[in-house]
């Protein structure tokens, strides 16, 4: 698996960090989520990682996705949508309760 930065742009007003990135998947290889956020955080000593998107091209084993990190846990629970935080196993589900 080989990650590529494409784009990196700081958001002072939410507090974030967007990171654009793409992914070369190699020959029959999944797709690991906490593996591509556990790679790209490695260059950012702190912060809350979110995966918000992932987008693989038809025909290929190129992926591209967008991971924001905030400042800390509580800025993100605010301002992203639910569905993106279950998603992420940072609440359980939709209705806001905390994951253990």
């Amino acid at each position: 698996m080989e990650i590529k930065i494409t784009n990196e742009k700081h958001d002072k007003f939410l507090e974030r960090k967007i990171i654009n990135f793409s992914v070369r998947l190699d020959k029959n290889e999944k797709i690991d989520k906490n593996l591509i956020k556990s790679k790209l955080m490695e260059g950012y000593k702190e912060g809350f990682p979110i995966l918000y998107s992932l987008k693989s091209t038809y025909g290929t084993r190129d992926i591209n996705g967008i991971l924001h990190i905030y400042s800390n846990e509580e800025i993100a629970k605010s301002i992203l949508p639910k569905y993106v935080l279950v998603k992420n196993g940072v609440i359980t589900d939709a209705k806001g309760k905390e994951s253990k």
